[in-house]
């Protein structure tokens, strides 16, 4: 099974800078149909991030975007983004200047995790996990 996300941003470019030169993510940017506003993807494993920009789903959906902007975007949610090495990353954040509300650093589990908010407000936790593939392992329900 996979799975896709779409998160509404408000300038696609910024996203796309935050995401490539923040975190070293590959982006893909596509046009759905002729005639339609750009979209950017993320791929990790089975899921896919979709960016789309707040004005062309509001266009899409107008009735549903008259609630969602009464309240901040990704309430309620976290993206959790692993990599191998987070030295790059952290490099990048004190480059950009940007504000990491958390940050664990636990030697005991080999695992290191920063959270920090995305342009439009979707909060990010980025993890390092030493443990190797036993750590990433999960049980099925």
């Amino acid at each position: 099974m996979s799975l896709t996300l779409t998160l509404a941003v408000d300038d696609l470019e910024r996203t796309a800078q935050f995401y490539r030169e923040i975190l070293g993510q590959e982006l893909e940017s596509f046009i759905p149909l002729p005639g339609h506003p750009p979209v950017l993807l993320l791929h990790r494993a089975e899921a896919t991030i979709l960016f789309r920009e707040s004005a062309a789903l509001e266009g899409l959906h107008p009735a549903l975007f008259q609630n969602l902007e009464r309240h901040p975007r990704g309430v309620g949610m976290m993206l959790e983004l692993s990599t191998e090495d987070l030295g790059p990353t952290l490099r990048a954040i004190a480059r950009f200047d940007l504000h990491v509300p958390y940050e664990i650093d636990d030697a005991q589990h080999r695992r290191r995790e920063v959270w920090l908010h995305d342009p439009d407000g979707y909060l990010i936790v980025l993890s390092e996990d030493a443990g190797g593939a036993e750590a990433g392992k999960s049980s099925k329900f």
